[in-house]
């Protein structure tokens, strides 16, 4: 997923055409994995090692300022190929409950906490690259050719829909009830669905950049999309009409976060972080004192929020994103592509390697 991986990202700008055939053939291949029988248990060896190259134990790492290295997902023996998997997306319920998306197909829960994460059979190999739960029972995880899945009992049974067509991938969903969401994608599309999932249409999203994350008020009456070239757009109407709105900057922003009607956060490579105080009519980059690219990030409220990243960093706000202070971590050397809290004391961050970090109280190992 470009939006979590911003070598794959830069690739694809720079080569184009090129790097989407060649991606297409890899979507070929996973899926004559999954016909020869890919179906969520271990088919491949034992092993260890994530993206770096470093060993890390499946028993949970005890980090300072109250970061922990849960067990690695999943654990060795589900692994389902010889690598470890690339988690994309990580979605808290409550204090115990959260899924986690990502590559082959993958998609994991836990119910403790993150005390154990249980691999669920999604009945695809397709790269995920987003997921979204509306409560303990109903999700939905989309990911690379337009492929989109839908559960109704909280993951046990997953559900393939009919795929958006002419899609290369759908980045990041969002749904508001059981029937309405929406999805984006390349090229700037914004998909919209009024019967689950089953049928989407094409919006008008104002920009032609590719986009990579999409996020709702809490009351779902305003909307933000952000994407590669600095594109934000916006709804003003829960999701009915959107516009452009001018970010400041050219760099790709993979992720954002809204509290608030007010104020929003957005972070991409290099440390950038772009922030707005007037729902997006006017944005502000400021400098949060790194170097490395930030893939996600998440506002509890106007407030305290979290960004993370390469190389496992993580940084945090106690005031609206205006400074912001590193929070060390066990360094793996694998990136973390998303973070979300329940409470000032009780998140996770997700990445790759299958590694999961929780901040809070840890659970029983």
């Amino acid at each position: 997923m470009r939006r979590k991986n911003g070598a794959v990202g830069s690739m694809l700008m720079l080569i184009g055409p090129l790097a989407r055939l060649w991606t297409w053939a890899a979507v070929a291949c996973l899926l004559a994995v999954f016909a020869f029988g890919c179906s969520g248990e271990s088919s491949g060896p034992d092993s260890e090692a994530g993206s770096s190259g470093t060993s890390v134990s499946e028993e949970a790492l005890a980090g300072p300022v109250g970061w922990t290295l849960l067990r690695q997902f999943p654990p060795r023996d589900q692994v389902i190929t010889s690598r470890l998997l690339g988690l994309n997306e990580v979605q808290m319920i409550d204090a115990d409950t959260a899924w986690v998306i990502g590559t082959d197909g993958a998609i994991g829960k836990t119910t403790d906490g993150g005390s154990t994460f249980k691999l669920q059979k999604s009945g695809t190999a397709i790269n995920l690259t987003g997921g979204w739960f509306i409560d303990a029972s109903n999700g939905w995880a989309v990911g690379t050719a337009g492929t989109v899945l839908r559960t109704a009992d909280g993951g046990d049974t997953w559900e393939i829909l009919p795929s958006v067509q002419g899609v290369f991938a759908l980045e990041s969903v969002y749904f508001k009830d059981s029937q309405a969401g929406w999805a984006v994608a390349d090229f700037g599309a914004i998909y919209r669905t009024s019967d689950a999932g089953d049928r989407w249409t094409k919006q008008d999203s104002g920009t032609g950049e590719d986009l990579l994350d999409i996020t709702f008020l809490s009351d779902h009456s305003q909307a933000w999309a952000v994407g590669y070239g600095g594109a934000i757009v916006h709804s003003s109407d829960g999701g009915e009409t959107w516009a452009a709105q001018e970010s400041g900057v050219d760099d790709v922003l993979y992720s954002a976060s809204f509290p608030s009607a007010s104020l929003g956060v957005a972070v991409g490579p290099k440390g950038l972080v772009v922030r707005t105080t007037d729902g997006g009519a006017t944005w502000t980059s400021v400098d949060p004192g790194l170097t490395e690219d930030l893939y996600g990030v998440f506002f509890l409220n106007d407030s305290e929020g979290w960004a993370v990243g390469a190389k496992s960093k993580v940084i945090h706000s106690t005031d609206g994103g205006v400074t912001w202070t590193e929070q060390e971590t066990i360094t793996t050397g694998d990136s973390l592509n998303s973070v979300m809290f329940t409470s000032s004391d009780n998140g996770l961050a997700a990445g790759s390697g299958g590694r999961i970090w929780k901040f809070g109280p840890t659970a029983a190992q």
